[in-house]
């Protein structure tokens, strides 16, 4: 965690500069069969979002969001957990890299499924949902339909389980 803050304030503080420091780091350790590794891979990509030129880190983001979703099942829990964070911090950082009718089913799909794991888990996967919401929504506070609307109420009826929980 105190590596993932500095690798953050890092970002911010040199931009583009550490892109490329890093992303070789998170390509060779992304798919690893060592949770640690992946853990630490997704933490890396995570913490580098806010800083560098958004240009530059979209194309990465793109090729990203494919593995990320699906890592939404990977077996370890701090894995899953890491991976909800970076979810919600590419919705809230470069929401203009999901692509609504490429990422956006298989994205709000795996965040619901994160729902129903354990409460750091479910706490990520909801803040990356509300970010989601939040920046589909570009602030509107009463939006008309937009691409979210068909899976509100299974989102709700997730939400609603969790309460019940």
């Amino acid at each position: 965690m105190a590596a993932g803050t500095c690798l953050t304030l890092l970002a911010q503080a040199v931009g583009d500069s550490i892109v490329s420091f890093v992303i070789p780091f998170i390509e060779s350790n992304i798919k690893s069969p060592d949770w640690h590794s992946r853990e630490a891979a997704v933490m890396t990509f995570g913490s580098i979002l806010d800083g560098p030129d958004p240009a530059l880190l979209t194309p990465l983001v793109t090729q990203a969001l494919p593995i990320l979703i699906d890592m939404m099942r990977d077996p370890n829990p701090h894995v899953k957990d890491t991976t909800a964070w970076t979810l919600g911090r590419i919705c809230d950082i470069l929401i203009t890299t999901i692509k609504p009718e490429v990422h956006l089913q298989p994205l709000v799909t795996a965040l619901v499924s994160g729902l129903a794991e354990n409460p750091r888990i479910i706490c990520n996967a909801c803040w990356a949902l509300m970010t989601l919401s939040d920046q589909m929504n570009d602030g509107d506070e009463n939006p008309p339909t937009g691409h979210l609307s068909v899976y509100y109420e299974g989102i709700v009826t997730a939400l609603m389980s969790v309460t019940d929980r």
